[in-house]
């Protein structure tokens, strides 16, 4: 089990209640990126990391063609996505949910006209062997897109606010990051090509979304950095979570707007 399992298994709630709406108008976007396969009557689709399942579904009540397979490396992520699917009538039924790592899809050769994946792929041991693995089991003219983030970060006054809180609390943030996002678009045609993608295009985005002082709190404390809080005494969660709340209720509301650089790719297999 790798650590990007465990951890999501641990963090599945959070994400679906706290991370998932910041990236959701964005990951819903990676649909008219495909529309016209989709439109034309592309059937048998692929979503790899699909986390709480909100992009399969979307796309099956959408094309009501549509047969999707979601997969996810995470037990716990995957307990949301059937969440997800229970309650979404008739195109949540015309998705199946299976447990597996992106760089090992437990398919056939060629047995998708689409293969999506949204936000998942900075995550991965390897993007060039899990953008090979998803190749492979894509049809031959078939096409491949993801949204992932873009590298260099803005900064985001909301965070300089936590990790002035952590540093009045005394509390040290676990450095390693484990993260590899895409370094520009070029980059990321350059790693599609490389796959074996042809008709390969990139295009930069920005994703936009308007925290609250309650929402941002909730976000770092029960989700970015929710390993790290749930460590603390109660007293001290206590106390952190009330600082936290004090100082971002003093920033204007624009230093609570996240904009994030993201980026939307994608390639059409020879």
């Amino acid at each position: 089990m790798t650590g990007q399992e465990t951890r999501y298994d641990r963090i599945a709630e959070g994400y679906a209640a706290h991370w998932s709406p910041v990236h959701r108008a964005s990951t819903l976007r990676l649909l008219d990126e495909v529309a016209p396969e989709l439109d034309a009557g592309a059937r048998r689709v692929l979503d790899v990391g699909c986390g709480t399942g909100a992009l399969a579904v979307a796309m099956a009540a959408r094309w009501p063609q549509v047969e999707v397979d979601a997969t996810d490396i995470s037990a716990g992520m995957l307990g949301v996505a059937a969440r997800t699917l229970a309650v979404a009538g008739e195109a949540g039924a015309r998705v199946r949910l299976t447990h597996a790592p992106a760089d090992r899809l437990p398919f056939p050769t060629a047995a998708f006209d689409l293969v999506l994946s949204a936000f998942v792929l900075q995550l991965v041991p390897s993007r060039p062997r899990a953008l090979r693995e998803m190749r492979r089991v894509l049809a031959p003219g078939g096409r491949l897109a993801y949204v992932a983030w873009l590298g260099n970060d803005p900064p985001f006054a909301a965070d300089a606010v936590w990790d002035e809180v952590l540093a009045a609390a005394g509390v040290e943030r676990d450095p390693s990051g484990g993260h590899d996002e895409v370094g520009s678009p070029g980059a990321a045609a350059a790693q599609l090509r490389a796959a074996g993608l042809a008709r390969v295009t990139a295009r930069a985005d920005i994703l936009v979304h308007q925290f609250t002082p309650e929402s941002y709190a909730a976000f770092v404390t029960r989700f970015d950095d929710g390993d790290l809080v749930l460590g603390l005494e109660p007293a001290q969660r206590e106390a952190l979570a009330a600082d936290l709340l004090e100082r971002l209720r003093g920033l204007a509301r624009q230093d609570l707007r996240l904009e994030l650089p993201i980026v939307y790719v994608s390639g059409v297999r020879r």
